[in-house]
């Protein structure tokens, strides 16, 4: 098959991360694959396959007929069998592209959230519609991302298939031997992803005052919009000795190998990769039970997977992994440990996708 994965923009988030990574594994059992990227973005991707990266400005997504047509031009001269749309913008560029300059070629969009949940409005609902309305097929990162698009728009459910997100265990073991560039002294929470309203790091960093141990320290891996607050609201609470603020890094492996348990507070989820990686790596997690997080991170036996929003349960869990015994913590880690090398491999993954390919050609 010919195979155009469309991705947001060259940057080290999740989804644009896995896309890279499934093309790379497609490749390399034979299909053809081309990676485009939108807008403008200095990421660098692991794929050394074929890269086309549009570099348009993200102020005129919903206006950009110069890019829609580039766009279809590029589909003129690859003649893909399959277009992948990948989250976030990629399916209104698509579908724009197809609708004004008519290829014929299917669009499967892969949601990686919980769609519903950033629904603003009623025409803002229409808007996603429209949009559902014109691809041929849907992939959802869990079952309950599935279910929560479903259950707010309209799309035949035989056209959908939940197929998670997978690691590359040789990959990880590799960046694990890399040089540790940041060494800490202290032992350490930590999150990573962007700070942004649905990675809620205000809550986190409120939640770590909480905790009673002032020997613990928490480290961010992330940048965004919240940046500037979050470094306000440590100033008001006068842990500028306590957290530390890293940004993003192509490699985070060295430094989630030293933390004592990696938290994710968000508010809205689809299935985060850095969950199985941690998990991989036999570190504690602790996290909201929201989209996807319950369907692998089961509480007492793979984590510690706490009801959204409950604040206090989270401080609570983090001083169980701290102070619980040794024996008791190994085992659910090895649990967890087993859960993703027997499930969430991406040669499995890939493979999941390119019999869905197969089904929606036929």
């Amino acid at each position: 098959m010919k195979i155009l994965q469309l991705i947001q923009k060259p940057q080290r988030r999740g989804a644009e991360i896995f896309a890279s990574q499934l093309s790379h594994h497609l490749q390399q059992v034979g299909h053809d694959l081309l990676l485009v990227s939108i807008f403008e973005g200095e990421g660098q991707f692991d794929f050394a396959g074929k890269q086309i990266h549009l570099q348009r400005p993200i102020s005129k997504r919903l206006t950009d007929y110069k890019g829609w047509a580039t766009f279809s031009k590029i589909i003129t001269e690859f003649q893909p069998d399959i277009i992948q749309a990948n989250a976030a913008d990629t399916l209104k560029f698509a579908v724009f592209s197809k609708f004004f300059f008519r290829w014929k070629q299917p669009i499967i969009y892969r949601n990686a959230n919980q769609m519903g949940d950033f629904i603003k409005n009623t025409w803002h609902k229409r808007f996603n519609q429209f949009l559902l309305n014109r691809v041929e097929a849907i992939t959802s990162v869990s079952q309950a991302s599935q279910d929560n698009l479903l259950k707010n728009f309209r799309f035949p459910s035989l056209k959908c298939k939940v197929i998670p997100i997978g690691i590359v265990p040789d990959e990880i073991d590799e960046k694990l031997k890399e040089t540790k560039i940041y060494q800490f002294k202290q032992p350490f929470l930590l999150q990573i992803g962007g700070l942004v309203p649905e990675k809620d790091p205000l809550g986190m960093l409120q939640i770590f005052h909480t905790l009673e141990d002032k020997s613990i320290n928490l480290v961010f891996i992330g940048s965004g919009p919240l940046d500037s607050n979050l470094k306000q609201e440590i100033q008001r609470l006068s842990l500028q000795d306590r957290v530390q603020l890293i940004p993003n890094q192509t490699n985070i492996f060295p430094i989630l190998s030293q933390a004592i348990a990696l938290v994710m507070p968000s508010k809205i989820e689809g299935l985060p990769a850095v969950i199985l990686e941690a998990m991989y790596c036999k570190i504690p997690v602790v996290s909201f039970g929201i989209g996807g997080v319950p369907e692998i991170l089961i509480n007492g036996e793979t984590g510690w997977c706490i009801p959204p929003n409950d604040s206090q349960s989270f401080a609570q869990a983090i001083r169980e992994v701290i102070t619980m015994q040794e024996e008791a913590k190994q085992q659910i880690l090895d649990q967890a440990y087993q859960l993703v090398s027997t499930h969430y491999l991406l040669p499995q993954i890939s493979l999941q996708f390119e019999q869905f390919y197969k089904s929606i050609l036929k």
